[in-house]
């Protein structure tokens, strides 16, 4: 049986874009932190700390703020909101967790949805900021849109299943507000991106 040509996929650089959710935007955010050859960062209703799981890189050990399971309550459809999960980063016991966004040499991209229920993301994204130059970030909020903002004409998600959790996870976010989040936070995102890493259409075929 013939086989469909497998695409050769090619890195064009000579700097690298990254985008994350949720805990992919704690990682996007270090990658950046710790990357010089990341250029541009979106980081998407992230953290501006390490949770959860210490980080290693080469010599460098970066301790993790742990999770706070039993401060979850349960929402009005027998969801966790986990937004109390996660203990507030500016407790000076903390300050060792912090991602060294001011080691960035990139720019970053924070998006946020203000109706957020995992937890305050635009809090989050304010800290993060803070250790940056203010030319190095720029932040998009959203009222009324939940943790999961993706690609237009995605449904809203605003409570789903998660692994390792006994519930539902409640996500946040209403219909119309998070669907217009999500057409206008894709064109800035496409926009930022090529900016920085240069646009498709000057691909060399």
């Amino acid at each position: 049986a013939s086989q469909l040509p497998f695409p050769t996929l090619q890195v064009r650089g000579p700097g690298l874009g990254v985008v994350g959710v949720s805990k992919g935007a704690e990682v996007a955010l270090a990658m950046a932190s710790f990357l010089p050859q990341v250029v541009a960062t979106v980081w998407i209703n992230g953290t501006p700390s390490f949770y959860g799981n210490p980080v290693v890189y080469k010599d460098l050990r970066i301790p993790a703020i742990p999770y706070q399971p039993e401060r979850a309550v349960f929402t009005e459809v027998g969801a966790l909101d986990n937004s109390a999960v996660f203990p507030d980063p500016r407790d000076p016991a903390y300050s060792s967790s912090a991602i060294p966004t001011e080691k960035i040499r990139g720019k970053v991209l924070f998006v946020v949805g203000e109706a957020d229920r995992s937890f305050d993301s635009k809090l989050f994204a304010q800290l993060a900021m803070a250790r940056m130059p203010p030319e190095n970030c720029r932040l998009l909020s959203y009222p009324g849109a939940g943790h999961l903002i993706e690609p237009p004409c995605s449904p809203l998600c605003s409570t789903s299943s998660m692994r390792k959790s006994p519930r539902p996870v409640a996500w946040g976010g209403e219909a119309q507000a998070h669907a217009k989040a999500q057409e206008h936070s894709w064109q800035e995102i496409i926009q930022f991106l090529e900016f920085h890493l240069g646009s498709v259409a000057s691909r060399k075929l």
